[in-house]
């Protein structure tokens, strides 16, 4: 099993698919849920990325499998739930987790190239993949989170469609808790608030100063004043996909240091 830091060991011989697996939020849902027994699945457009992380995994003794899939290919998805159901006879986890964000005005109209690969990335290709495990997630009855933001509850300029995205996903998270209830599924949210992730450093110059400018720079938007680490989000989604968290469905969790109105810093 592989190193575990957290002492908990609650996903011993379940199988959990992660998609946007391979870096950020889900690589550290991955790490936590394989330290805690599971067999994780990461579901990954970014092959090379996505390699890495199960490396990682296996090399401090636990199990993970790479699924190549591109969320806004209707075709692409159905494949990737086939190879799951190939390889596994149940799924007992499944984090919804990957997204793109790219910004754009409402008023000068920046925002409409933007449309179609956001919202098939981080809406529709996770109804898509929802719908096409339910048949694995039956089997021994599950648990979903789906990745919302902060961003869904307050709203910020030049990134409407993503935050109007993750403010779907929250009532998402409630029609797919009733809509599985039967099958014993239990279905949560986790709004983070900004996290220290490749989605704020990636693309800066030197993505290693601007990693640790991040981590280090205090800020004046939550109440703990510091943004988190992606492990600290990872352990809540753990919460709600253990059965600690079995009498919890239909809710979102937010994960944001205690986080107040509009500004990021």
């Amino acid at each position: 099993m592989q190193t575990n830091p957290w002492g908990t060991i609650r996903f011993t011989d379940k199988v959990a698919l992660i998609t946007g697996g391979a870096s950020g939020i889900g690589r550290a849902t991955a790490n936590r849920l394989a330290a805690e027994g599971a067999h994780v699945i990461i579901a990954d457009n970014n092959a090379e990325m996505a390699n890495r992380a199960v490396a990682e995994i296996q090399e401090t003794g636990g199990k993970a499998t790479y699924i190549g899939v591109d969320l806004a290919d209707d075709e692409s998805v159905p494949a990737a739930a086939q190879t799951v159901a190939e390889k596994f006879s149940a799924l007992h986890l499944l984090v919804n987790n990957a997204a793109i964000l790219r910004t754009g005005k409402i008023e000068d109209g920046a925002w409409l190239p933007n449309w179609e690969p956001e919202t098939a990335v981080g809406l529709r290709g996770w109804v898509l993949m929802t719908q096409h495990l339910i048949p694995l997630l039956k089997k021994e009855g599950a648990a979903i989170v789906n990745l919302s933001s902060e961003g869904g509850f307050l709203g910020r300029p030049g990134q409407w469609i993503y935050d109007a995205i993750k403010a779907g996903l929250v009532s998402l998270t409630k029609t797919m808790a009733y809509e599985f209830v039967e099958y014993g599924i239990r279905v949560n949210a986790v709004a983070p608030g900004w996290i220290v992730t490749e989605m704020h450093f990636g693309n800066a110059p030197d993505p290693a100063v601007r990693k640790k400018e991040l981590e280090e720079t205090p800020i004046t938007s939550c109440i703990m004043k510091r943004l988190a680490k992606p492990e600290e989000v990872a352990s809540a989604i753990a919460f709600l996909l253990s059965d600690d968290a079995s009498y919890i469905t239909g809710q979102t969790l937010h994960v944001d240091g205690g986080r107040w109105g509009m500004s990021v810093g």
